[in-house]
């Protein structure tokens, strides 16, 4: 996630991460709050639709008038990055190496949902 000043400069305020074929939950699970037991790889079927729940690690950030919170996907997480001091040491993963494409479903079947906790 990303705070984009009026500007266009990006800083960055918080990370998820999710091995698609970790993707299973389990009951200490909650709205936002997603625990995912990593027991076993459930493959990930092409061009099947499933649902992914991530957790984004917590942050704190004031989001000034004309900013805007981007929220970036990517299929791949870089080794050496200059953010990659934010991130605790279970969040690396080691990636396919051949490309992937996914498609974000958003409409009345799949009603795609970014779920962050505010305070006025």
């Amino acid at each position: 996630m990303w705070d984009e000043a009026p500007d266009g400069r990006r800083q960055l305020i918080t990370t998820g991460y999710l091995k698609a074929s970790h993707r299973e939950l389990d009951e200490r699970s909650g709205e936002g709050d997603p625990y995912h037991p990593h027991t076993r790889a459930v493959p990930v079927e092409p061009g099947m639709i499933e649902e992914y729940v991530l957790r984004l690690y917590p942050f704190a950030a004031t989001f000034l008038l004309g900013h805007k919170l981007i929220a970036e996907l990517s299929c791949d997480e870089p080794l050496a990055d200059a953010h990659n001091a934010m991130l605790p040491p279970d969040a690396f993963h080691l990636p396919v190496g051949r490309p992937v494409t996914h498609k974000v479903y958003r409409d009345a079947r799949h009603p795609s949902r970014l779920v962050l906790p505010h305070t006025a």
